[in-house]
């Protein structure tokens, strides 16, 4: 037997939507930012476009500066990355920019045009309907110029020095882009204090002819580890721009931006919620809804909410957790507990 999943219902006083709008509206965030990096492919020259897909739950901002974008939850439950494809960084500044909301049931609205705001841009959305819904949404612009905020001073990453000859960045000026770049993002998107870049040098490998690799070590920061870091950067030469930048423990593990997982964060909680379904299914109750379902920040691999169900005429509340394998969403142990 299968049962439908649901996320909390939301039951309320006809007056209870208004007041939310109001609450939602104030811009104040009530969950943690996630940070995503552009999946950057097929480069437009003085154009472009990024594709960008998120599930939300009532409300949520989306902030895009250069090839990277925040995603806050403003109300219900956190939102989350899909994805993010672009052919180019959105610039600082373009002569023409445009959204357009593609997909899902709710509200979605350009907040800030960056054209009016040093480059940054801001989307809202509201979802009216209990449940997460996944949202999808463009934006182009042409005529860009005037470098890329990325959140460093300055439009060059890093605040790497000018281009030298032809407006061309030769290989010491590239050397000091990816130095630049590395200390810069270390500290913003990875929480790596003190860093000392130890060595960067070019990429000798076929078709890396853009690439440099290095290492550097850092003292404190909540993701320390031992040992050396390295990174792999990728320079476009005519622009000085750093296009990618790979962050690499010490173990050899690629780290991600801003704690945003290197997973499918949508099907390891699905996965769970499967199994969950299935344990108290077993104890013949159904009618299950998820009150919340959230990574355990405090437990590696760990899956954990609550819920409700029902068997008969008694509704009954239960706590869970999952022991997952992130890495291919599979469920390693379940524990449900009536409470």
């Amino acid at each position: 037997m299968r049962y439908n999943m649901e996320l909390e219902e939301r039951s309320v006083n006809k007056w209870m939507p208004c007041l939310g709008l109001l609450l939602v509206t104030g811009a104040h965030a009530q969950g943690p930012e996630q940070v995503r990096r552009a999946n950057i492919t097929g480069s437009r020259g003085d154009g472009g476009k990024c594709t960008i897909e998120v599930r939300v739950d009532v409300a949520a901002e989306i902030e895009i500066r250069g090839d990277s974008a925040s995603l806050r939850t403003l109300g219900g439950q956190p939102a989350t990355w899909t994805r993010m494809e672009c052919t180019d960084p959105l610039p600082v500044n373009m002569a023409d920019f445009r959204f357009k909301g593609v997909d899902g049931r709710g509200s979605q609205r350009l907040l800030q045009d960056p054209r009016n705001n040093r480059g940054v841009a801001v989307i809202r959305i509201e979802d009216p309907k209990g449940g997460a819904e996944g949202y999808t949404f463009d934006i182009e612009w042409s005529g860009g110029m005037g470098g890329v905020n990325n959140g460093s001073t300055g439009n060059r990453p890093g605040n790497a020095p000018p281009g030298r000859g032809n407006n061309r960045y030769s290989t010491d000026d590239a050397i000091d882009a990816c130095r630049n770049e590395v200390r810069a993002r270390g500290e913003r998107d990875y929480n790596l204090r003190n860093i000392q870049v130890n060595s960067v040098a070019a990429d000798r490998g076929q078709g890396r002819r853009e690439w440099f690799t290095g290492t550097f070590t850092s003292r404190g920061g909540a993701m320390m580890r031992g040992g050396e870091y390295r990174f792999n950067c990728l320079l476009d030469y005519n622009s000085g721009q750093v296009r990618t930048l790979e962050i690499l423990r010490p173990d050899g593990g690629m780290m991600a931006p801003g704690g945003q997982p290197r997973y499918d964060q949508n099907a390891v909680l699905r996965a769970c919620q499967d199994a969950v379904v299935a344990r108290v299914g077993r104890d013949g109750y159904g009618n299950v809804k998820f009150a919340s379902t959230a990574i355990d920040n405090r437990r590696n691999d760990f899956v954990s909410g609550d819920l409700t169900a029902s068997r008969g005429p008694v509704n009954d509340r239960f706590d869970f957790n999952c022991t997952m394998d992130f890495n291919n969403s599979s469920v390693r142990s379940v524990d449900v507990r009536r409470r």
